[in-house]
């Protein structure tokens, strides 16, 4: 007798404009707060030779360290801003001049700071003497903090600076959605400091503050700008409920996302508040969370760093050597971590929570590794990766084809797709095809569709391909007789 199917996972092609493309699995976002990201950017990539470029005492820097650091590395990261409190409207500069030699012959410069509708000029900024280029957002600075009743509100507490990207940004002491947008403009005769000689505002641009976000608000606004990524992470300092919001957001999106729940309420069986637990109780998909008691360490980075960089599907996220992290129960000195007792561990488990132990006092590794609905990590992404891989496909064949109908050919082509990629799942070991778990195809033909089909122009084919996951052995029985 065929195995029962006891998880049925539809796969819908849409065939849309946008699923061209191909998509990127590999790609991870973490989401930190962190004005090394500009607003007006909102993500920024980074790899194993570039992270090291930001400060030390930064989350980017902790976090991508961990998240190279381990045996497989991932190619880069994506690292999004999440607005945690309100911004500060700003204005940046072009190709601004970058040889302080240049600005040192200025002893009469100006420019005009505006908001649309009122101004101040700013007049003789003399930059006689200066040896850096360092020096020139000081001097600009101290032009405008000279305005003694500036009619741009808070002008006069504001500072010119050099922003992650070396652009020369005017940045206002005002912040929220509500604080004045402001540009600068030339006028006040001497030297125009707005020319392509100086701060080239001509091909620089404004940016409004906005209010306080949650994380999923900061995950729509750069899924907007670049959807590339897959994974979605978040920084420590985010609330459970913020977290079950975030993990809304990126099912939503069709995104995965691994988040950290540090509380120790995790491992209270009675606890109904901690992350785990709402996820689950929400049946929230894609969600993938883990308890870890250090809330300054990076479990998360760590176990996702180690798992992208494979096949997608092609390997679990569990039972992997971990870099950069401790088992996550806090040991008593603070600082150090120990093993979870039977309770704690049925706990997590009965909310599926990951978590990271050291088996045998070997290297750390993370254990379970199944989502919020107790699919497998793997599983999700393999699946993922399949069907977005086969809806790629036929978009392409459509573009290929001078003409796609009701007829054989076209469900011939569709099939040969289709049946490519299921064996790709086989031979990655996230599909099985065996007599009592066969691959299956209910492909029709071309003159098994109505009339009424042909005419409304969309091809339906429901449940025309079938395949059965190949779950991971998650624990091992071993019974075993000696005989002498």
């Amino acid at each position: 007798m065929p195995a029962p199917i006891d998880r049925f996972i539809p796969v819908t092609i849409n065939l849309q404009d946008a699923s061209i493309p191909q998509v990127s699995f590999g790609t991870a976002l973490v989401l930190i707060d962190d004005d090394l990201i500009p607003l007006d950017k909102r993500k920024l990539f980074t790899s194993r030779a570039g992270y090291s470029n930001f400060a030390t005492t930064s989350d980017i820097y902790k976090f991508s360290q961990i998240y190279f650091f381990q045996d497989l590395v991932p190619e880069k990261v994506m690292i999004g801003r999440w607005a945690q409190s309100a911004t500060n409207p700003y204005f940046y500069c072009g190709s601004h001049e970058t040889s302080y030699a240049v600005w040192e012959l200025v002893g009469d410069g100006s420019f005009t700071v505006t908001d649309g509708t009122n101004s101040d000029i700013i007049t003789a900024v003399d930059f006689d003497g200066i040896t850096a280029l360092s020096q020139v957002p000081t001097i600009l600075t101290a032009a405008i903090q000279a305005v003694g009743a500036p009619n741009v509100t808070g002008l006069n507490t504001s500072a010119f600076e050099f922003d992650s990207q070396n652009r020369l940004v005017l940045r206002m002491s005002t912040s929220g959605s509500s604080a004045e947008t402001v540009s600068i403009v030339s006028g006040g005769g001497g030297t125009d400091l707005t020319t392509s000689s100086y701060m080239d505002v001509a091909n620089g641009a404004a940016v409004a503050g906005i209010d306080a976000e949650t994380p999923a608000e900061a995950l729509t606004a750069i899924k907007n700008l670049d959807d590339s990524f897959w994974e979605v992470m978040c920084e420590r300092s985010a609330t459970a409920t913020q977290l079950v919001g975030l993990a809304t957001a990126a099912a939503g999106f069709g995104k995965h996302s691994t988040l950290v729940e540090t509380s120790t309420d995790a491992v209270n069986d009675a606890s109904t508040t901690d992350l785990g637990y709402q996820i689950k109780d929400g049946s929230i998909s894609r969600c993938h969370t883990i308890h870890h008691q250090h809330t300054t360490e990076w479990p998360d980075a760590a176990a996702i760093g180690r798992f992208l960089p494979e096949e997608e599907g092609s390997a679990s996220i569990d039972w992997n050597a971990l870099n950069g992290v401790k088992e996550s129960k806090l040991a008593a000195d603070g600082v150090s971590g120990t093993h979870f007792n039977d309770t704690e561990v049925a706990a997590l488990e009965a909310k599926n929570y990951s978590y990271i132990v050291k088996p045998g006092g070997g290297p750390p590794i993370l254990k379970r590794g199944r989502d919020a609905d107790g699919s497998e990590h793997r599983h999700v992404l393999g699946a993922d990766w399949c069907a977005k891989r086969i809806q790629e496909a036929i978009a392409l064949m459509r573009l290929k084809n001078k003409s796609t109908n009701f007829d054989d050919a076209t469900i011939q082509q569709i099939r040969a797709i289709v049946e490519y990629y299921f064996e790709e799942g086989v031979s990655r070991g996230f599909l099985v095809n065996t007599d009592d778990r066969p691959l299956t195809y209910n492909f029709p033909e071309g003159d098994d569709f109505t009339s009424q089909e042909r005419a409304s122009t969309r091809m339906s084919l429901p449940n025309a391909a079938i395949a059965h996951l190949n779950v991971a052995a998650e624990t091992i029985a071993l019974t075993m007789t000696f005989t002498i």
